[in-house]
């Protein structure tokens, strides 16, 4: 089933809308789901693991629960048992804390006191019915939060989960119907109503591990490392994270601002959490938050990769799209021509500062132009040097026509005209034949445009990048741009450990390509996890 009519859903007894839509859309969520269900064995493990005192091992409360009513079971397996979510913790704790009674006997007890206070325990016990009525309110929490699992959570854990057995155009159609009706959904709900709910988890999320600076440390930090917490503060972890896809689910939709989940009790002065974390909603803002917070804790280092690029106008295109490098960790070198060093020496040569990123253990990035054999012999023999951690992007044979076509690099530069009050005709009718390298381009261009000035530096690798930024993807053989390659690369080596990357990746001395020394997937190239 692709969908599932709302009215007539929302109409069966006994059932709350979001169960029933998730149970129309359960076909949907079998290939959206980010999470696997789990079996009872299997969610007994997980609640224990993060600080619940469940009864049983391989079958136990949770089961007993699902059978009595008040809990939900998201799936069956082929023999019939119920599979559970993990945001099913959340109704979970609330079934048990409602289910169990505390009580304690002190060393000062007497037998006979401890007796009677037991009695009078016992006889206060809430009624089984209670349960009943209030366990559906909790299963209706998760049911939202399941439904928003698949849109939201990718966000949170930094990737997106796609089964192999799903291809891509497959995952794709599914997901616009789905998140169309996810969102349709949404704008019928009540806000009040779930504000307080979001709430409600934010708090449940507190009582379990108050420290909410904790939080948002582990919230920006790597996925596959929060995901193997335990005890309380995992917990409190996962009811943030269920809380977190509530809260963007409704922000979207209905155009509100909530707080965000490291909040719960108490409140902050006015611009105390731009003060203290860079941003007053910092889980909006993680590059900002990132820096801010592990500052706080004293685990900032600098930058985390040095990108060495030839000339201005890959300088200034990579800063178009990325205007503030440094707060990923990106710091941005021009040599301006240096690559093969000696020029002067007020340019931080190559070899010196591929010196200092090796003492420092941080990550190198090389992009140059090989039409320039002076450039590729000296990147080659810091290769054979073993001074490159990280990345090379050759452009080949310069950064313009690596990355563009020609007919893309004239209707650039025609644009560009035009941006400048300057008829753009006369680039695009002139005769560009045999034109193949960024240097016979430039001369032609100053020999039509009317401009009476070059194509070089900051406003030409800024009207690149806008291209790029608009066109991914060159349009003669449907590849990644180069560009696009090398910053999705200094993006995502703040997720690569330096120490793993250089034992088991090194470079072609030829080819300059990267090379495994050994099995690798932690590596910028070559599998490294996504940002």
């Amino acid at each position: 089933m692709a969908g599932g009519n709302l009215e007539s859903a929302g109409g069966q007894s006994g059932r709350s809308h979001a169960q029933v839509w998730r149970r129309a859309w359960s076909d949907s969520l079998d290939v959206l789901r980010q999470n696997d269900l789990l079996s009872e064995s299997r969610f007994l493990s997980f609640a224990k693991d993060r600080g619940t005192s469940l009864h049983g091992v391989t079958t136990g409360e949770p089961g007993e629960f699902y059978r009595r009513g008040w809990l939900e079971a998201d799936g069956l397996s082929d023999e019939g048992q119920p599979l559970f979510h993990p945001f099913r913790i959340y109704p979970l704790i609330g079934v048990l804390r409602y289910y169990r009674h505390p009580f304690s006997v002190t060393l000062d007890s007497t037998p006979e006191r401890a007796a009677s206070f037991a009695a009078r325990m016992v006889g206060d016990l809430p009624p089984a019915e209670g349960l009943s009525e209030r366990s559906p309110q909790w299963n209706d929490v998760a049911d939202l939060a399941i439904l928003l699992e698949p849109l939201y959570w990718p966000k949170i854990v930094g990737h997106l989960t796609r089964s192999a057995f799903v291809e891509e155009a497959e995952y794709g159609r599914v997901f616009d119907a789905y998140r169309g009706g996810v969102l349709e959904f949404i704008a019928g709900l009540d806000i009040d109503r779930w504000r307080e709910e979001h709430e409600s988890l934010r708090i449940e999320g507190a009582r379990a591990d108050a420290n909410a600076d904790l939080y948002l440390l582990l919230r920006l930090s790597d996925w596959n490392r929060r995901k193997r917490l335990e005890g309380v503060v995992s917990l409190a972890l996962w009811l943030r994270h269920m809380a977190e896809v509530v809260r963007r689910g409704f922000e979207e939709v209905h155009g509100v601002e909530w707080s965000e989940e490291d909040e719960a009790f108490g409140f902050w002065a006015p611009d105390g959490r731009r003060l203290t974390y860079g941003a007053s909603r910092p889980l909006d803002d993680l590059a900002h938050a990132r820096r801010r917070v592990a500052s706080n804790y004293r685990l900032h280092t600098g930058s985390i990769v040095r990108w060495y690029v030839e000339g201005d106008t890959e300088f200034h295109a990579i800063v178009s799209i990325l205007p503030k490098p440094a707060f990923l960790g990106i710091e941005l070198v021009n040599l301006r021509g240096q690559i093969a060093g000696g020029r002067d020496n007020t340019v931080l040569r190559l070899r010196d500062g591929l010196t200092q990123d090796i003492a420092l253990g941080r990550f190198s990035m090389i992009s140059f132009d090989t039409d320039v054999a002076a450039n590729v012999k000296a990147v080659r023999r810091h290769v054979e040097a073993e001074r490159v951690v990280g990345a090379i992007h050759p452009n080949e044979p310069d950064f313009e026509f690596a990355n563009f076509t020609l007919s893309e690099l004239v209707e650039t530069a025609a644009a560009l005209d035009e941006d400048n009050g300057v008829d753009g005709d006369a680039v695009r009718e002139a005769d560009w034949a045999g034109i193949d390298s960024a240097r016979a381009f430039e001369a032609r261009y100053c020999e039509v445009s009317r401009r009476g000035r070059s194509v070089k530096g900051r406003e030409w690798g800024e009207a690149l990048a806008s291209y790029a930024d608009a066109h991914p993807a060159r349009p003669d053989t449907g590849a990644e741009r180069p560009l696009m390659r090398a910053i999705g690369n200094a993006v995502r080596s703040r997720h690569v450990t330096y120490d793993r990357q250089k034992e088991r990746w090194t470079f072609d001395p030829l080819t300059l390509a990267p090379v495994e020394r050994a099995s690798s997937d932690d590596a910028i190239e070559g599998g490294g996890d996504s940002a």
